[in-house]
């Protein structure tokens, strides 16, 4: 088989999990070791990517089975392959041990199916859809590590669009992606200036940098960019937290001050934190924060306990800027806009300034994990502006859903949407949102703005999700100019003694009395998921005994009026509310959920009218707003005391609402009663 006789693959990724699919099938009674095998399925993919690379198009291929050939012979011809184009070649990469692991029976399988494929023309980054497929659910379970799409990392990498002489860093570069995107950006715009030659293109590969703490991912980053470029570049298997520890040559180009444009993904969850008192001390946001209102931070001098690593990355970004210098991070949603978080931003406003932030669908990274993730675009500068626009956008669509499956722009007939070429469009937001962002007009609360600048003296209590302005700000401001409404929040009914609220000025919440009390006894503990149509469903299979009950009667003091609220749980359960009637007094309330009571001022505002306004669209949209998810669990917090509600300025018309609301909350309890009391001597003569 000739070079030149090797074709484009429609779908890479599709070939790749056929290739998984079998391999599967063949060791799933007889291999274990999952990770071993998809590292040497990856080493033997390096075969066919040298072999394409090195051969004219009139050159026979190695990458492939020759008439008659047997499967040991093949893999014979394949390993000496191995050992004189990729060891011999890349002697300070590829270990001298090394060798194509799988046997010769999986061998045969995997080059029989990409024998008449060219890797080069079917995918940007080969390695990119070799990984999700092979490796992607290995890294997510050992550690908090997923794979970028190519259309986060194209996004980035443009926006930041960085210069031809530019030093780049990925301090969690995984196999390379922003790297091999980085690179393409440059090359293009070499090839675009006449006054460059080829040998810039090399010289350009000596100014990507990249750092890893998994041994294989870095060979692989760096056997990657060297093959596809001919240059030398710069990555190391280092823990990038931790500097101090960097080996020499690490130590030599990896320094503070230096880097132009960062672009990252670190891995994050609360499963690996990082507890090392060493490390965190190095960092200001290693250390514990006080908040000092007015959503301003100080730092303490105490050290907190342990850190997410995707927080100490961000400062661990910053560290390596030069002053002007750039960075596009991937991060947890929950950052942007958690209470608790407001020190990262206090850290982030006097380094330098926001450029934007894009939050990303749910789906960006399923099937694989479903965080829901945002990116920041930040610069570092010794000299911060009082104001400056910030660039904000909601990625509704990332081209695929959450089993993964691409998904395609259609028509009104439901047919794909093509391209000049003739290809389906992926439905992805991504794609053009370089170009959108660049014409963006301003935030303006009458119109409908996906995508908009906002000035960062319009943030508010350090709050950078974007759908807050769009879902809350746009809507208020339009009720604030209505005659009819009064607006109030939360926090301003608990000032007025409108609202109980706890000692510390929140809105309290239940208890949690551990599964080991379950079952003993007939008191239902009230769950999240026990809410249905304003009613409690006291048929809860979690129910205690009078002896639990006593413990946290007087602590939680149910009362008839009392409205509850799911502030923590599944995205669809939170705002969903519920009505304490006579019948529902002689329960415990689960911590997910806020009891809110109403104090004795009926005229104004009294339970039944806050339970109608709660369920307002508008209401719920604020509730949506400040919802963020972090994995499967969504979450409202604190943030529930801002959540501002349009109360009718017509007394009339405020006890008009409370009366129907009242009625219906009654005729629903004696169908209750009516039901639960149900009984055969009723209709018998």
């Amino acid at each position: 088989m000739l070079k030149k006789d090797l074709v484009k693959a429609p779908n890479l990724k599709k070939t790749f999990t056929l290739i998984n699919q079998h391999l599967y099938g063949k060791l799933k009674y007889t291999d274990t070791d999952t990770r071993a095998r998809s590292k040497e399925i990856i080493n033997l993919l390096l075969v066919k990517l040298v072999d394409e690379i090195i051969k004219s198009p009139e050159d026979e291929v190695e990458f492939c089975i020759r008439d008659n050939e047997t499967d040991i012979a093949l893999l014979e011809r394949i390993q000496l392959f191995f050992k004189v184009n990729v060891k011999e070649r890349y002697p300070e990469i590829v270990a001298d041990h090394e060798l194509i692991g799988l046997n010769e029976e999986l061998v045969r399988t995997v080059v029989e199916e990409l024998q008449g494929i060219s890797l080069l023309q079917s995918s940007k980054d080969v390695f990119a859809d070799a990984f999700e497929i092979f490796v992607s659910k290995l890294l997510k379970d050992e550690g908090g590590q997923f794979f970028t799409p190519s259309s986060i990392v194209k996004f980035i990498v443009n926006y930041l669009d960085p210069g031809i002489d530019s030093k780049i860093l990925d301090p969690a570069c995984g196999h390379g992606g922003f790297l091999l995107e980085a690179k393409d950006l440059l090359w293009n715009k070499i090839d675009q200036d006449k006054a460059l030659n080829e040998q810039k293109k090399v010289q350009i590969i000596s100014n990507l940098h990249g750092m890893d703490k998994d041994l294989f991912l870095t060979k692989i980053a760096k056997l990657y960019l060297e093959i596809l470029s001919g240059g030398k570049s710069n990555v190391f298997c280092e823990d990038s937290l931790d500097p101090i520890a960097y080996r020499v040559q690490a130590r030599k180009l990896i320094k503070n001050d230096k880097f132009d444009y960062i672009f990252t993904n670190p891995p994050f969850g609360v499963k690996i934190p990082i507890d090392n008192g060493d490390i965190l001390e190095s960092y200001q946001l290693g250390h514990a924060w006080k908040s000092i209102g007015d959503s301003k931070w100080e730092m303490l001098a105490k050290l907190a306990k342990r850190q997410p690593p995707q927080v100490l990355f961000i400062e661990r970004c910053v560290q390596l800027l030069n002053d002007g210098g750039k960075m596009g991070i991937v991060l947890p949603e929950g950052i942007f806009g958690n209470p608790s978080d407001g020190y990262i931003w206090e850290y982030l406003k006097s380094n330098g300034k926001i450029l934007g932030i894009v939050s990303l669908d749910q789906n960006t990274f399923q099937p694989y994990t479903c965080n829901k993730t945002s990116i920041l675009l930040f610069q570092k500068l010794k000299s911060v502006p009082e104001d400056y626009k910030i660039d904000f956008a909601i990625v509704d669509n990332v081209g695929h859903d959450k089993d993964g499956k691409v998904l395609y722009k259609l028509n009104k007939d439901g047919s794909k949407k093509l391209d000049a070429s003739g290809n389906a469009i992926v439905n992805d937001d991504l794609l053009d949102l370089n170009l959108k962002l660049k014409e963006c007009e301003d935030f303006n609360y009458t119109k409908e703005q996906n995508i908009f600048k906002i000035k960062f003296s319009q943030i508010k209590n350090n709050i950078f999700i974007p759908y807050y302005y769009t879902g809350v700000e746009k809507t208020l401001k339009k009720l604030a100019d209505d005659k009819e409404f009064i607006l109030f929040s939360f926090k301003e009914l608990i000032d007025k003694k409108m609202i109980f609220a706890n000692r510390n000025g929140y809105i309290p919440r239940g208890d949690e009395i551990g599964s080991h009390v379950y079952g003993l006894g007939d008191v239902p503990f009230v769950r999240t998921s026990e809410f249905n149509n304003w009613e409690i469903n006291l048929d809860s299979h979690k129910k205690t005994s009078e002896e639990v009950y006593e413990q946290y009667k007087h602590k939680q003091n149910i009362e008839v009026g009392d409205i509850l609220l799911v502030k923590d749980g599944g995205p669809n359960l939170i705002g969903k509310t519920a009505f304490v009637s006579k019948m529902d007094t002689k329960i415990i309330i689960q911590s997910h959920i806020f009891q809110i009571k109403t104090l004795k001022n009926d005229e104004f505002i009294d339970p039944y009218l806050l339970l109608y306004l709660l369920n307002l669209e508008i209401v719920q949209k604020q509730i949506q707003a400040i919802t963020f998810i972090q994995g499967t669990i969504a979450t409202i917090g604190n943030r529930f005391i801002e959540v501002i509600l349009p109360i009718p300025a017509a007394i009339k018309k405020r006890k008009e609402i409370s009366r129907y609301i009242k009625k219906i909350i009654d005729e629903k309890t004696e169908i209750r009663k009516k039901i639960m009391n149900l009984s055969f001597d009723d209709f018998l003569g």
